[in-house]
Order: structure tokens, then sequence, then C-alpha cells
């Protein structure tokens, strides 16, 4: 999909306005937790800017001085908002944008790869509203769990399951802004896209992975182990 110049707008959306209540007590912001020498966010923004995300957004409540004075440095566009969701954060982050633009957006307290993830989500949205990146998860009653036919077209997204009906969970996700309405209603995201699943508008696009949500302590301690950091 050709984005910029000759075609839709790119923009990138970073939900940082969270508490982070399963890491407290902490010193300062999750998203800018130092793993391997660097504010874990760093990778979610690094792999926007390699998918050509010049207009990047953190979305963050304005009391978070550290994510604040952080994305200043890494020069992106701070929105201070108090969301009570998720969905409401990405909301926020798309003030301003039009209809035609496509939205690209993934959590900033995980790491995943490959790198070019979202550069392959763009390849394969054409004909979607929805394009979801899939990794095989670890733990996926504690992420949304997805379903997909052997055309990759999703079937189905269900947020934390407690019997999780597959495997895979999705990491971040490529939209068209005039698809993300349904945000409006569900305050998960992955509510919404399991509400376009009945039209067949929302397409997998498995990745190699690893997947790593660094949301407890467990979890993060256990990365940081064993990256010796």
């Amino acid at each position: 999909m050709r984005v910029g110049a000759a075609g839709p707008r790119l923009v990138g959306v970073v939900p940082a306005a969270g508490y982070a209540t399963r890491l407290q007590p902490l010193e300062g912001s999750k998203e800018v937790i130092r793993v391997a020498g660097r504010p874990v966010m760093d990778h979610l923004v690094d792999r926007l800017r390699l998918a050509g995300c010049e207009d990047v957004r953190v979305v963050t409540r304005p009391e978070k001085t550290d994510v604040i004075e952080h994305a200043g440095e890494l020069g992106l566009t701070v929105v201070r908002a108090h969301p009570a969701s998720v969905s409401e954060s990405l909301l926020a982050g798309l003030e301003g944008t039009t209809r035609e633009d496509i939205v690209l957006f993934g959590f900033p307290d995980t790491i995943w790869e490959p790198l070019d993830g979202f550069v392959r989500l763009l390849d394969a949205l054409d004909g979607f509203q929805v394009a979801l990146g899939v990794f095989r998860g670890r733990e996926p009653q504690r992420s949304d769990v997805v379903e997909f036919a052997e055309s990759r077209i999703v079937t189905s997204v269900e947020v934390k399951p407690p019997v999780p009906k597959s495997g895979w969970i999705w990491g971040m996700a490529a939209a068209r802004r005039r698809s993300l309405s349904a945000l409006a209603i569900h305050p998960e995201p992955g509510a919404a896209f399991n509400s376009m699943c009945s039209r067949g508008e929302v397409v997998a696009v498995p990745l190699s992975g690893p997947f790593v949500d660094l949301g407890t302590p467990e979890a993060l301690e256990g990365y940081v182990r064993e990256l010796g950091a």
C-alpha cells in the first residue's frame, strides 16, 4: 500500500495513559522503564518509523511528565488526555485525522519481532479495513485471542477469554481511519475488531515473534534476566 504524498496519510498512535497497576510500585512510568539500556516505548516508536510514520502521537496523562519529556526528546507529538479505556486513548490520538488516513498502533510496554511488522500489515491491508499482527501467545488468556481461517480472514477476536479458542493473539494493528468509529462504543479495541469480523473486514498477519508483554513484574523481570540487562 502506498502512503504519504501518493496515497493516504500514515499516522502512528502510542496509547501511554495507563496506570500500570500490575507493576506498582514504580519510580516512574512503565513506558520509560529501561530495558537493555533503552526506554521500552522506544521499541514501538522504532517500528512505527520504519513503516514510514512521520506523525507519531503519544497519548498520555498530563501528570506523566517523564513520558511527555521523553516523547519530546524523540520528536513525537504529545496528546494530553485522561482516557478511561484503551479505545478512548486511541480516539484521543486520532483527533484531526481524516477518514482516508491509515492508522498504525501497538502498545508501548511490548517488544516484538520482526522489526518490519507494521510494513507487513500495510502490505496486507489492501481489500480490508483492519490488519492485525498476530503472534503465538505464551498466556493467551491474558490477551485478545484471534481466530482466523486459512484465508487469514479473522472470524473472531475475544478479549481476555478464560478459555482461549486459539493460541494466537494480536499485538499491533493497521487500520483505515474510517473503520475505527467502533472504538466509540467498545472500550477495548479487540471488541471493536470483533464487531467487524462478520463482514470479513479484518485480516490476520502471522508474525514470527517473539511477542513479549512487559505489563507484569514477572514478565519484566524475566525479560530483563533473559537479556542479561
